[in-house]
C-alpha cells in the first residue's frame, strides 16, 4: 500500500480533521514517517493549530525537532 497525500491541505485545527483522514508524521531530517496517533495527543492539544503541534515533534529514529504531519489515505497499489 502506498499514502496519497492531499497536496496543499491543511485543516488549520487538529479537531477538525475528519476521521477518514490519516495523518503521517514525517520527520524532515531523516525522512522517518510513522502514524500520527490522535488518541496520543493530550486534551490541552486537541484543539491546537497544525503547526504548533508539528513544532512539538520529536522524531523517534533520531531525535530531531523537525516533523511534519501529512494528511491523505492509503491506496493499494
Amino acid at each position: 500500500m502506498r499514502f496519497i497525500e492531499i497536496k496543499n491541505w491543511t485543516p488549520g485545527y487538529l479537531n477538525v480533521t475528519p476521521q477518514h483522514v490519516t495523518i503521517l508524521a514525517a520527520c524532515v531530517v531523516c525522512g522517518s514517517e510513522r502514524e500520527f496517533d490522535r488518541c496520543a495527543v493530550p486534551v490541552d492539544a486537541k484543539h491546537a493549530l497544525i503547526v504548533d503541534i508539528e513544532a512539538r515533534l520529536r522524531c523517534a529514529a533520531c531525535g530531531a525537532r523537525a516533523g511534519r504531519l501529512r494528511f491523505g489515505s492509503y491506496a493499494e497499489d
